[in-house]
């Protein structure tokens, strides 16, 4: 192993899951918005919190 694992990546791969599981309706959109938030994000901080924001009104759209 080298020593450049970033745990910062992994935490990213796991929450674009996460969103594409939390949007059940239609899988697709959350593939997508986790490919374009890859490309238009270079920042790790705000694409982790972008994503929680997804996250977050997923479940209180998915309330109402």
């Amino acid at each position: 192993m080298n020593g450049d694992f970033d745990i910062i990546d992994l935490v990213i791969s796991l929450l674009d899951i996460t969103v594409i599981i939390f949007i059940e309706d239609k899988p697709l959109i959350g593939i997508i918005l986790a490919l374009l938030l890859k490309i238009v994000c270079k920042d790790k901080l705000i694409r982790i919190l972008l994503i929680l924001l997804v996250i977050v009104l997923g479940e209180v759209m998915g309330e109402e």
